[in-house]
């Protein structure tokens, strides 16, 4: 549901605009929900470790729901904005318990297809975004992107309470409050400003990353002081975990810069309709649902390192291939380059979000999650923010292409990086696995190498 709204939303900007009676500002529609998405991870994730990941979930969904429902009642662009951003929110709260519910209910034979199923959500709600967001549209009018999440937020929170076990917490934490308002606010300011109205930084989007930069320094001081800390910095330092956290947000820069300026591609070089542009961008998340679940059973077989590094090269293979950028390319040579990469980010995601996850202790593994989701929507901000830094879409012709390769060079380099992360995991010991699945005591996955 929260995965879907994401896509689902982008197909109705246009008439929200026209409805709204407004123009470039109704990318807000946008960012008012991805802002407090991203920024709240961690603090969700952290609460989900005090009170419990099905307390935090069932939150969320009542959260999203009454957004929704606020969102379809809108009729100023203002009001969508506030609406948008309570339902981010609980958005927030579902994203950040998902991975640690992954982890903890399924032992470590199981985890990695369980986690699999976690992975495929994004890609899905890619492919499935637009074309449920046309058909709502064209039946029902813009507002029914909205009102459908009643119906499926009321069967999700009667499922969540029917079929998720209640929570084993070990010993009690206390909320750190004071390092969830600066994690949140670092993470907001940061975004925001990697997020250019124009596409180019401006003295205003170098002020708001200083202040990213105050806040990331008060939290690091906040950190050391507090008895329960909202992230354990010793988490951080460790190699064992930081080193998936790594590769899963190079990963996803790379993967949605890609995204960003392949239809500029496709449209301004190939001549492509946009239809047919997205048709063959399609091809990218359906290489990911197909192998997901590989990548998944794989892991669970052999542990993650074989199969996320199969998977990054295969992925750092498709984006060679796509470097040329051929001006005489047909969509079906384009549309097989990006099967290629997809396939190899596929076997890549599960692999990678159960090295993090096996790294993270039991009495942490909410906050575990929430950081590695954390890390992901930071690589879905920093990829379109390093494209335009060295292309412009105002680029035309022979030099526009060859900016384009330029960003594709560095975004291969970016995948380089997920492959040197994935080569530096150490696998995790069978029985170290086990007892943090089954709630083994506290700091297992810190002292597990």
């Amino acid at each position: 549901m929260a995965s879907l709204d994401s896509n689902v939303v982008n197909v109705a900007l246009p008439i929200m605009a026209r409805v709204f009676g407004v123009s470039s500002e109704i990318r807000w529609v946008t960012l008012a929900y991805l802002l407090p998405t991203t920024a709240l991870l961690g603090a969700f994730g952290a609460l989900s470790d005090v009170i419990g990941r099905k307390r935090v979930t069932l939150l969320g969904v009542v959260i999203f729901v009454l957004g929704s429902t606020l969102c379809g009642l809108s009729r100023t662009l203002g009001q969508m904005v506030v609406f948008r951003v309570v339902q981010g929110i609980g958005g927030a709260a579902i994203g950040s318990a998902i991975m640690a519910i992954a982890t903890v209910n399924f032992e470590a034979g199981e985890r990695g297809r369980a986690m699999a199923v976690v992975t495929l959500i994004a890609p899905l709600g890619a492919v499935a975004g637009p074309s449920v967001g046309g058909l709502l549209i064209g039946a029902l009018g813009w507002p029914s992107i909205f009102y459908i999440n009643v119906p499926v937020g009321i069967v999700a929170f009667s499922l969540i309470m029917r079929f998720l076990p209640k929570d084993d917490l070990g010993r009690s934490l206390r909320f750190d409050g004071a390092g969830a308002l600066f994690f949140s606010a670092a993470l907001f300011l940061l975004l925001v400003g990697l997020s250019p109205q124009h596409g180019r930084l401006t003295s205003v989007d170098i002020l708001l990353l200083a202040g990213c930069g105050a806040c990331a320094f008060a939290f690091i001081v906040v950190e050391h002081r507090a008895a329960d800390p909202l992230v354990p910095l010793p988490l951080l330092g460790r190699g064992s975990f930081s080193m998936p956290i790594l590769g899963i947000m190079t990963m996803a820069a790379a993967t949605i810069g890609l995204g960003f300026l392949l239809p500029f591609y496709l449209e301004g070089t190939l001549g492509l309709s946009p239809e047919r542009a997205g048709l063959t961008l399609l091809f990218f998340p359906l290489g990911i649902a197909a192998t997901s679940q590989i990548g998944g059973r794989l892991t669970d077989r052999f542990q993650p390192r074989l199969p996320a590094a199969i998977g990054t090269a295969i992925a750092l293979v498709g984006f060679i291939l796509l470097f040329p950028l051929d001006p005489h390319w047909s969509a079906v040579e384009v549309a097989i380059r990006l099967a290629v990469g997809g396939i190899g980010t596929g076997f890549f995601l599960s692999p990678s979000n159960v090295a993090a996850m096996s790294a993270t202790p039991q009495e942490h593994v909410g906050v575990g999650g929430a950081i590695t989701n954390t890390a992901r929507y930071l690589g879905f901000a920093l990829g379109p923010t390093l494209a335009t830094l060295l292309w412009s879409p105002d680029l035309q012709g022979l030099a526009g292409l060859s900016a384009m390769r330029t960003v594709l060079l560095l975004f291969a380099a970016l995948m380089v990086c997920s492959l040197a992360s994935v080569l530096a995991y150490r696998n995790l010991p069978r029985g170290e696995e086990g007892r943090l699945a089954a709630g083994g005591r506290p700091g297992a996955g810190l002292d597990a190498f």
